[in-house]
């Protein structure tokens, strides 16, 4: 009996841990955050529930503003049922591969790390649903493919359970 729980179990326990990004690194590439978002870059993504169905899709227009070790990010959504959405960050880099980053709907600050041509941003945040506003925890994870490519998969947490996965791909 308890070879047959190991296995039933064992499998949902994999499913839940994360993607290393050491996986992912390439040495050829390297991710500058601040450089890459700077200008304006177009996006297209996906918000999925925890049980795979399509929620939302959407196209963003991002302008970014640099100012030395300052990214001043403007980010102007568009979802498939009309509604717009306006968010403004500021990322700042503080160390070699360390970032923080604010916004207006973030609590406390976004703080993320960079490898190579990958990047993971974690924070809290506040996001709309159903007309109800709720905390939530956003786990980003960025791969820049080359030049001009970037995708992004965020999964968002509530209380520790995933409740969704947003998946971006950012296009200069």
């Amino acid at each position: 009996k308890i070879i047959i729980i190991i296995c039933l179990v064992f499998p949902f326990f994999m499913g839940c841990s994360n993607t290393k990004m050491e996986n992912i690194i390439s040495k050829d590439i390297s991710f500058e955050l601040l450089e890459y978002f700077e200008g304006e870059t177009m996006a297209w993504g996906l918000v999925v529930d925890r049980w795979g169905n399509l929620q939302r899709s959407f196209k963003v227009k991002l302008n970014g503003k640099r100012n030395n070790k300052k990214l001043l990010l403007k980010e102007y959504f568009i979802y498939n049922d009309g509604e717009r959405e306006y968010r403004e960050w500021v990322i700042t880099k503080t160390e070699n591969g360390l970032y923080e980053g604010i916004s207006k709907d973030t609590i406390g600050v976004a703080k993320g790390k960079k490898i190579g041509n990958t990047m993971r941003m974690v924070y809290d945040t506040t996001i709309s649903i159903r007309d109800t506003d709720i905390r939530v925890s956003f786990d980003d994870r960025f791969v820049k493919a080359d030049k001009k490519v970037v995708i992004n998969r965020a999964e968002i947490f509530k209380w520790g359970i995933k409740i969704a996965d947003v998946t971006i791909f950012f296009s200069k």
